[in-house]
């Protein structure tokens, strides 16, 4: 009986613990003579996938690859930016119809078509989905991109958007069941 007991408070402790895990993390560097926030989330990759750490400090957004392939030379990649949800009232399809609108104005050819949305295995709300086709911009002729809700251990919500990009919509197609699954359990 005195071992179920050690086994059942082992088992408590990390079960609350894991509950207790932020997503996101939060982080803090300087630029530009200040100290500017950034924020990372907890993520796993897709099997057959890596996180290009080099391209990821780099670029300061969380990147993905196929293992075997870098940055530079991925036929596709996933990468993850996350934001600060400073108004609580935007809703999540507001806040992917602002960004929408912001690469328009930025991409003047750019198409942008809704996906059907994503169900999260972690019971967070699912992921908005978009197509985009921007002719004009050759290294992002085509991409997915998706808008979810995350938070950190203290409550604070943020904005996740996950965006698979490639060579041609072909190496786009290839990735898509990894960067599903990927959604799905992020």
């Amino acid at each position: 009986m005195k071992h179920f007991r050690l086994i059942w408070l082992a088992l408590a402790a990390v079960l609350s613990a894991g509950g207790a895990q932020a997503e996101v993390q939060k982080f803090i560097r300087s630029c530009d003579g200040k100290l500017c926030p950034y924020y990372r989330i907890v993520l796993t990759p897709p099997d057959g996938w890596i996180i290009d750490e080099a391209a990821t400090k780099k670029n300061d957004v969380q990147i993905i690859v196929p293992k075997g392939k870098t940055f530079g030379n991925a036929p596709a990649l996933i990468y993850v930016q996350v934001f600060y949800h400073r108004d609580k009232r935007q809703t999540l399809a507001k806040f992917a119809e602002v960004s929408n609108d912001r690469w328009r104005a930025r991409v003047k050819d750019a198409k942008i078509s809704p996906l059907p949305a994503i169900e999260r295995a972690n019971g967070k709300p699912g992921f908005l989905r978009f197509a985009f086709e921007n002719p004009g911009k050759a290294q992002q002729a085509f991409e997915v991109g998706a808008f979810g809700i995350d938070s950190d251990k203290d409550g604070n919500e943020f904005v996740l958007d996950v965006v698979m990009t490639g060579l041609n919509k072909s190496a786009l197609d290839n990735a898509e069941k990894d960067y599903i699954a990927f959604l799905k359990a992020h």
